[in-house]
């Protein structure tokens, strides 16, 4: 790969008698596209299916690959690093907006990948030294550079591919490539390439991959380069949620047998007051399960994503077995799958824990409710019998306000008798009065009863 580019700046047409024939018919649908109202995510979808295309690699070849894990800050000083470098070089800097860079600088060829939440930094240089992995690509980037790449380093893997002649599967030579560890291998692509790696970090701290090109084209190789980088990154990112799982799994475990044991208690439930703690035990049980699953709910969403994108690239792989040796992808499965078991058990836990704790809580809540509902008829039923004496009195009250009323009416009805009979009128005070005493009874108890009833019509709702 010459020069430098970024994606998203697709290689210009040659100039042609085709080309300047076509130009008047693209002028006219650029007219017409601008025209109509395009979706401003047109283009980028478009070209995201062409992004982090893999290299074209001609054999043989050493490669080192270095993976750093950073937040979104963090990327954009990646990006800012990488820009150092390729002015270093002399070399186009990448766009600040570009998911991936691809360089060749001096005596190697950089790519650089940012994703969500990691960055690659793959280095290819031609040539393999003698033994395998006695220098790395790395050796020819400058160090003071290497040092300074942000981000925490997550992984890193060292890639020779050559070719020739196969060395002997069970013999010290490869044995010595890889420190004497054990080792897994299979042909792959066909039988168009074969693949031997540990898993394991060697002396220098980094994974190791040797692939023999027995029958492979550039772009075939390429590919089989990127898939063998994308299983050594995503199976670690996989593993990511394991210590978190390891943690949160017997705390969780304990927090069910603390749920067991409230649920035994509502049977036993006497008094609002217990119900009130239950209540605030179960609270404090929910919060703490929503604790762990804000925690955790990213990781383990992202651990399933990358063990599937691992389960694609060893289907890709298309392993066939050495004899006497394990594949890629029953060593993966006897020793990553449990570890996503585990990962996927303990989400699993906290989603039930969460669905048992919510139901308890309800449940409770309905006795509760149930229990102030009981209290409130009790509460209802004494205001009513209150009610009906407040009535009784008030109607009590209303016939001695009559007796008294009358009794202030007849008095004052004598006063004008005497009065009357003062100044000559031919009246008799007692008979007088002794008429007046129905007539105002009947006249106070007919007001007072009209009086009433005006306020009770008020009283009604509407």
């Amino acid at each position: 790969m010459r020069g430098a580019r970024s994606f998203g700046s697709p290689p210009p047409l040659p100039v042609n008698e085709t080309t300047e024939m076509t130009r008047p018919h693209e002028s006219r649908h650029s007219t017409l596209i601008n025209r109509l109202g395009t979706h401003p995510l047109r283009k980028l979808l478009h070209e995201e299916v062409h992004a982090r295309p893999p290299p074209l690699v001609s054999t043989p070849i050493s490669v080192s690959h270095v993976v750093f894990l950073a937040d979104e800050r963090g990327l954009d000083k990646s990006f800012e690093h990488v820009c150092n470098l390729a002015r270093r070089f002399s070399a186009n800097v990448p766009d600040s907006k570009a998911s991936c860079y691809y360089a060749q600088l001096g005596g190697f060829e950089l790519r650089v990948e940012r994703h969500t939440e990691f960055c690659g930094y793959t280095f290819i240089r031609s040539g393999v030294s003698d033994p395998p992995f006695a220098e790395s690509a790395l050796s020819h980037v400058p160090e003071d550079w290497l040092e300074k790449i942000p981000g925490v380093f997550f992984a890193g893997v060292h890639v020779v591919m050559d070719t020739g002649s196969l060395p002997d599967t069970f013999g010290p030579v490869l044995a010595a490539w890889f420190d004497d560890q054990s080792i897994v291998g299979s042909h792959v692509v066909d039988d168009k390439a074969a693949v031997w790696t540990s898993f394991r970090l060697h002396s220098d701290g980094f994974g190791r991959f040797l692939v023999y090109n027995l029958d492979l084209s550039e772009f075939q190789a390429g590919r089989t380069l990127q898939r063998l980088l994308d299983l050594e990154t995503y199976r670690l990112l996989a593993l990511l949620a394991l210590p978190a799982a390891k943690d949160i799994g017997p705390k969780a475990a304990r927090l069910d047998k603390e749920l067991s044991v409230i649920m035994d208690q509502f049977t036993g439930l006497r008094s609002t007051e217990d119900e009130y703690r239950l209540l605030g035990e179960l609270t404090d049980i929910a919060a703490t399960i929503e604790q762990y699953r804000a925690s955790t709910n990213y990781r383990f969403a992202a651990t399933r994503a990358y063990q599937s994108l691992v389960t694609a690239v060893l289907t890709e792989l298309r392993e066939v077995k050495f004899p006497g040796m394990s594949t890629m992808t029953k060593f993966l499965e006897r020793r990553l799958l449990p570890a996503m078991r585990t990962c996927m058990a303990v989400e699993n836990q906290l989603e039930s824990l969460s669905r048992r704790i919510d139901r308890a809580i309800d449940l409770l809540r309905a006795r509760v409710d149930v229990t102030l509902e009981s209290q409130n008829q009790k509460v209802l039923a004494q205001m009513n019998r209150r009610s009906q004496l407040q009535l009784r009195l008030q109607q009590t009250v209303e016939g001695l306000s009559v007796a008294a009323i009358s009794y202030y009416m007849v008095g004052l009805t004598r006063y004008g008798l005497q009065a009357g009979q003062a100044a000559g009128w031919p009246v008799n005070p007692t008979i007088g009065t002794g008429i007046a005493v129905p007539v105002v009874i009947i006249g106070v108890w007919w007001l007072v009863r009209r009086i009433r009833r005006g306020i009770s019509t008020e009283d009604q709702p509407l």
